[in-house]
């Protein structure tokens, strides 16, 4: 009897004991293989399923995931790939995430509504807009604390930022705005059209960027003089864009429109608008620029544009929601991806 009944305890107790190695075995091995720095990757964060998926480039597959905090929205990554960081909004909270376990190691309490995130070029002070409040939040890397509050005055939002050659540009989608930002204090401000978002800088750090969802249009500044030159018609909802290298072409998300534009920047004009898109949000590159992969914020889906072609050539399933999109490959690391 007493045979019989440690039997019945010790089988099911082995089968577990089985069937967790054999998963824990091939958990490991995925994420040996998603951890690794060299390796070209997208993260995606997830808004309702509050993770990050893990695109590998090559071969266009989810290859890991990552917890967060709630409703993650962009990440960024220091110079070496080894840490990144990610605004969880509902937790007003950044989250630091070990590149390499893909686990997030720690959350910083900031300002309410996390959005924006931007790393200076040393990594060692991470700056976070608050969608909720006027302050930028300035983080010490090191010390994994915040350390200053960049106050762009009452009623101000900030939503989107970009730094270039120790100047920072902060968007307020309510106000109209874009704050400019040096030695962690705000020297001037730069009225837009409606509704600016993201904002970035060219190549040379010559030109300012701003796309403005409500007008449609890519606004374009001198960072010098700070005055506009000219404006870039996309679409309804324009969101956020990318620039080629060479400046020739600009791809735009326009959100409420569900449309993508592609633009010839020297001759103004539009070389193809890819419309039918559920809510595309934010926008990458791969190394090459050959290929753009788009989030559709209203799916589980990333739409990749064939640049050559100017099509959607596929869509890979991610989390749902998804929101931004950021690519991990060090320098001179990837090949042609």
């Amino acid at each position: 009897m007493l045979q019989r009944l440690m039997l019945s305890l010790v089988l099911p107790l082995s089968l577990v004991l089985t069937g967790c190695a054999m998963v824990t075995k091939a958990d490991l091995e995925k994420q040996k293989e998603a951890g690794k720095l060299t390796n070209v990757q997208f993260y995606v964060p997830s808004e309702q399923d509050h993770k990050i998926s893990i695109i590998d480039i090559p071969s266009s597959k989810v290859v890991g995931e990552i917890k967060t905090g709630k409703k993650p929205a962009n990440v960024v990554f220091t110079s070496t790939m080894r840490n990144a960081y990610v605004a969880n909004q509902n937790s007003s909270t950044v989250g630091v995430i070990d590149t390499k376990s893909l686990k997030m190691t720690k959350e910083i309490e900031v300002g309410p509504r996390p959005h924006g995130v931007a790393l200076t070029p040393d990594n060692k002070k991470l700056y976070v807009t608050a969608v909720g409040d006027q302050y930028v939040y300035v983080i010490d890397t090191e010390k994994e604390k915040v350390v200053n509050e960049i106050d762009m005055g009452s009623g101000a939002k900030t939503n989107y930022l970009a730094l270039n050659d120790g100047r920072m540009y902060v968007s307020d989608h309510e106000n109209n705005r874009v704050y400019v930002v040096e030695n962690d204090k705000k020297i001037d401000t730069l009225e837009t059209k409606q509704t600016p978002r993201v904002v970035r800088v060219n190549q040379d750090g010559s030109k300012l960027y701003v796309a403005s969802a409500g007008s449609g249009t890519i606004e374009v500044f001198n960072t010098k003089s700070l005055k506009k030159e000219k404006e870039v018609e996309v679409g309804e909802g324009a969101t956020d864009f990318v620039l080629k290298e060479d400046g020739s072409q600009l791809v735009s998300t326009n959100m409420e429109a569900g449309s993508v534009t592609i633009k010839d920047l020297q001759s103004n004009k539009t070389l193809k608008t890819i419309e039918g898109l559920e809510s595309p949000k934010h926008i990458s590159f791969n190394r090459k620029q050959t290929k753009a992969y788009i989030t559709l914020n209203g799916t589980n889906k990333v739409a990749v544009i064939d640049m050559e072609k100017q099509e959607v050539i596929e869509t890979i399933e991610v989390g749902e929601a998804p929101h931004g999109i950021e690519i991990k490959a060090l320098p001179g690391i990837g090949g042609s991806c």
